[in-house]
């Protein structure tokens, strides 16, 4: 089996009394192992700087659930992010804007300032949830597809929980290669192809019927401001991603994906609850999603789907795809579970490994 991880890559960072510091190193170190030099920089400058920026390190330290599962280091660093596109970040301009290593000394004095002069637009962007929508994720979500196809070459109706402005959800618009397979629309300006570790992926056509999703707070691909807020969640010097995500973006203005605003629960019991055409597979995915909903939450979207198993058959199968954090979080997990009232009763299977943000995956596949 491949390594994909240190074993001590994310040990406890050394001793120390604050919370907001010990998340920062232990963020920094994932960046580290993930092959991010320049957003682990960013994360040990803040560990070294935080303390001393009044407001901002005030409301970290004392936040009120937990730092990792509410993505607070990830809110910090949108803020950051963004105030470099607008130009008012200052010395932070060169890490963000052109992706080139900052000494350690100035990098330091930016973040001060920036954490000081800027507190009040910080405070707002840890005021609201992560949102995120990388696009890269959904090469899981093909290779999936293309591994339930092999069972049974159906069209798929594609359901995403945690949609964001939805951008996966054009998946059929985007090139996709996996290892030696190619999917989807091979002339696309936006490409997924992530590093193929393992076993080799069935080739096959991926069919997606009809594609729509859900959000709590859904970001509106036709507003500036929403466009501006992604490409801020992105960490410095990730030229790759920032461009994927502007031909996404550019997709989407042609193709505008169908998001409705709601609780993914909610939602899920409704979409599962609704007729379902005979040959077709419904697909539910989600992506780095659980890790910010409720207990409650997670499993009222279990629960829903054991009311529609009772429901799935062979000709009306249903599939869940997640691409989450393991519950130890070291590794993000592709899970697929299959309901189709015979052979299959919904037990997750690992098919692969994956990068947080898509990078690479690890293919095991599903059992035959």
């Amino acid at each position: 089996m491949t390594i994909l991880f240190h074993p001590d890559a994310f040990a406890s960072p050394p001793a120390t009394a604050l919370r907001s510091v010990r998340q920062l190193l232990i963020e920094a170190r994932k960046a580290e192992e993930f092959g991010k030099p320049l957003a682990a920089a960013l994360m040990q400058a803040l560990a070294r700087v935080l303390p001393g920026a009044g407001p901002v390190f005030e409301r970290i330290e004392g936040w009120p659930g937990d730092l990792a599962s509410d993505g607070v280091i990830f809110r910090l660093n949108a803020g950051l992010h963004a105030l470099a596109l607008m130009g008012r970040a200052g010395g932070l301009a060169a890490l963000y804007g052109e992706g080139r290593q900052v000494p350690p000394r100035q990098l330091d004095t930016a973040l001060t300032d920036v954490l000081t002069m800027e507190a009040d637009a910080l405070l707002g962007w840890l005021a609201h949830p992560t949102q995120t929508n990388e696009v890269a994720r959904a090469a899981g979500l093909a290779a999936a597809l293309l591994a339930l196809g092999e069972e049974a070459a159906l069209p798929c109706e594609l359901l995403e929980l945690g949609a964001s402005a939805g951008l996966n959800l054009n998946l059929a618009h985007y090139a996709v290669r996996l290892g030696g397979v190619a999917a989807c629309a091979a002339t696309s300006t936006v490409t997924l192809a992530p590093d193929w570790r393992g076993a080799a992926v069935p080739a096959g056509v991926i069919n997606i019927a009809s594609a729509r999703g859900v959000d709590l707070h859904p970001l509106d691909i036709g507003n500036p401001a929403d466009r501006q807020s992604l490409a801020a969640y992105i960490w410095p010097g990730e030229a790759a991603r920032a461009e994927r995500l502007r031909a996404a973006l550019a997709i989407a203005q042609h193709h505008p994906p169908q998001v409705e605003p709601g609780l993914a629960s909610d939602w899920l019991n409704r979409q599962l609850a609704a007729p379902q055409a005979e040959g077709v597979r419904r697909v539910v995915f989600h992506s780095m999603v659980l890790q910010y909903a409720s207990p409650a939450e997670r499993s009222a979207i279990d629960a829903a789907f054991a009311a529609a198993a009772t429901r799935a058959s062979q000709r009306r199968p249903i599939a869940r795809v997640s691409v989450e954090w393991s519950h130890d979080r070291r590794a993000v997990e592709l899970r697929i579970a299959r309901w189709d009232g015979a052979a299959h009763h919904g037990t997750p299977h690992l098919a692969a490994i994956c990068h947080p943000y898509g990078e690479w995956i690890d293919w095991r596949g599903l059992p035959a």
